[in-house]
């Protein structure tokens, strides 16, 4: 039998710091004080979506409770990372994913906490990340103090997981991204509602400083552009490896080794489905760039992708730029994004980040999140593929052909679901505004907004255009 560390290690530490905590001494709101917000998510990766979404958040929660009555902490695995969107006085509070006790003194400090990562109660990426947001919700159960996830995820999880999260999640109160989402939420027992991402409103750096950048890596400011954002979809779940550790293992293979005692998880299966979907999107794309004479550019929206960004790099016969988001912020990321005539896909924010600038997009899928969102548009038969298709090269040869056929239909349909994703986020700050006023009776409040915009922060320009035409 496979020793199994997140059941024997993880799982217990999580148990244990959720336990103590009903005896720990912990900080409660009083009368008079600013209400302090605790934002537990995985901030600091350089992953550009869970950066960008709370960096929404926090815009929003200053904008619905007022920055002089609030408080707002972020957890972040490396604060110099997220300092870019970050300032006073939202304070930055660095930990490591060795999370258990720094997360119970973090909680402890805080009147409420917010789950703020998208993927949050999934077995799909790694069970101690899901059970890092359950040790959160457990800890402020366990303290009598109310939490929030705020546009988060449901998916497959782990029996035993599912058993703790159903027991510690209890009095979390759910405002899930998506219907699929909000179903399993409601099998486990779970209270919450609709919502949707955060990201929506996050203002993308200028198209003057993208082109520059472009053009410095080799654009000719003419061609017009099609990107391809690429991850490994096969390492998943990342598992804690203790006797690979002890036993030198992540000397020996370093790309298998994710941090600390985790790592990705390894096969020669996993390896050739790995090198399948790279080479069918490679050589998918090197048909398309000698048909149309576009430029191809390749988008990594974690750091983690560069591996995967840098192969599909050497397997082009064009030359074709990286942006990796290990070196470029989310402001940065996104206006390269908004300035592509199509992309395809695999990161669920590149989709969302790319979507009001009306670039359309096709999905080469390893989970939910893509199949919502494309779902939500109507674009699900035709532009929808999945990592290990077998046919994955000829099929997305197919959906490119014919989304170029009909990008400006593509990009009308993008652009008319832009108000209704932002009328829900609105309905989110409504419902969190509210969920203060029940919970922490006598926090000042800024009057209450008189239409649904007033619960968004000033959208810039652009989106406000877009509102103005199809909202």
């Amino acid at each position: 039998m496979t020793f199994d560390a997140d059941r024997a290690l993880v799982l217990p530490a999580v148990k244990l710091m959720a336990a103590i905590a009903k005896f720990r001494k912990s900080e409660t709101w009083q009368p008079g004080q600013k209400l302090k917000i605790l934002l537990i998510g995985y901030n600091g990766k350089r992953n550009t979506g869970a950066d960008v979404r709370v960096k929404g958040m926090v815009d929003q929660f200053y904008q619905i409770l007022g920055k002089e009555n609030i408080e707002i902490g972020i957890l972040a695995l490396n604060n110099e990372n997220v300092a870019v969107y970050f300032q006073p006085p939202t304070r930055l509070i660095e930990f490591s994913t060795i999370f258990f006790l720094p997360l119970l003194r973090a909680c402890s400090s805080y009147h409420m906490a917010v789950l703020s990562e998208g993927s949050c109660l999934k077995s799909k990426f790694a069970n101690s990340l899901t059970l890092f947001f359950v040790e959160g919700s457990g800890i402020m159960k366990n303290q009598n103090k109310p939490c929030v996830a705020y546009g988060s995820e449901a998916g497959d999880m782990d029996s035993v997981v599912y058993e703790i999260a159903r027991k510690l999640c209890a009095d979390t109160y759910f405002i899930a991204r998506t219907e699929n989402s909000m179903k399993i939420i409601s099998d486990m027992g779970l209270k919450g509602e609709m919502g949707t991402d955060t990201a929506w409103i996050f203002q993308p750096g200028t198209m003057e400083w993208a082109e520059k950048e472009l053009r410095e890596k080799g654009w000719d400011g003419k061609k017009e552009l099609v990107g391809a954002a690429v991850i490994n979809p096969f390492w998943w779940p990342v598992k804690p490896g203790i006797t690979k550790l002890l036993t030198g293992y992540a000397r020996r293979h370093p790309d298998e080794h994710y941090e600390k005692y985790y790592f990705f998880s390894h096969s020669e299966e996993r390896k050739q489905l790995f090198d399948h979907y790279l080479t069918s999107i490679a050589n998918a794309l090197n048909e398309f760039v000698e048909r149309h004479d576009v430029q191809p550019v390749i988008i990594g929206m974690e750091a983690l992708d560069l591996q995967a960004i840098t192969r599909l790099q050497e397997m082009l016969r064009f030359p074709a730029p990286i942006f990796s988001s290990k070196y470029y912020d989310g402001y940065q990321m996104t206006a390269v994004l908004r300035r592509l005539s199509m992309l395809v896909t695999s990161r669920y924010h590149a989709r969302v980040l790319s979507m009001p600038g009306g670039v359309p997009s096709i999905a080469v899928s390893m989970d939910e999140r893509l199949y919502n969102i494309l779902k939500e548009t109507g674009h699900l038969e035709d532009y929808y593929l999945k990592t290990d298709d077998p046919e994955l090269q000829t099929k997305l040869l197919e959906a490119m052909e014919k989304m170029w056929g009909e990008r400006e239909k593509v990009r009308e349909d993008i652009i008319r679901t832009i108000p209704d994703y932002l009328k829900k986020m609105a309905e989110m700050g409504r419902t969190l505004r509210n969920f203060v006023k029940d919970n922490f009776p006598g926090v000042p409040l800024p009057p209450e907004p008189e239409d649904w915009k007033g619960y968004l922060p000033p959208l810039y320009p652009e989106l406000e255009q877009i509102v103005e035409k199809y909202g």
